[in-house]
C-alpha cells in the first residue's frame, strides 16, 4: 500500500518506528508497502488513525484524507450527508447555492 509508505515518508518515520507504534514487526511494515500483505479491517482502522486519514484514502478509494465521522449525528443528518455523496457536480454546487440561500436568511 503505497500510501502507507508515502504517510510514513512525509512524517519522517523509519518503518521500524512505525512497526512500534503499530505492535507490529517492521517486516510487517515493509510487506504493507510493498503490497505483499496486505492490512487487516483492525489494522486498516489504526493505521487511519495514526496519521490522521480517511481508510478511504489508505486504500486509495479517495483522494480526500479527510477522515469523517458520523458519530453524534441523528439519522436524518446521517441521510443528507449520504445523499449529498450521491449527488452529481451540478446537483451539489445547486444544493450548496440553495443551503447558502437558506443560511443568510
Amino acid at each position: 500500500m503505497q500510501r502507507i509508505k508515502d504517510l510514513r515518508e512525509i512524517h519522517g518515520m523509519s518503518q521500524q518506528r512505525l512497526a512500534a507504534e503499530l505492535n507490529v514487526t517492521q517486516a510487517m511494515v515493509s510487506k504493507y508497502e510493498l503490497g505483499v500483505s496486505e492490512p487487516d479491517v483492525n489494522m486498516i482502522k489504526r493505521i487511519a488513525e495514526y496519521f490522521g486519514v480517511s481508510s478511504d484514502y489508505l486504500l486509495e478509494l479517495s483522494d480526500d484524507k479527510t477522515a469523517v465521522s458520523v458519530s453524534g449525528l441523528s439519522q436524518e443528518e446521517k441521510d443528507v450527508l449520504f445523499g449529498f455523496k450521491r449527488l452529481d457536480k451540478i446537483q451539489k454546487a445547486k444544493l450548496q447555492a440553495y443551503l447558502q440561500g437558506l443560511l443568510q436568511e
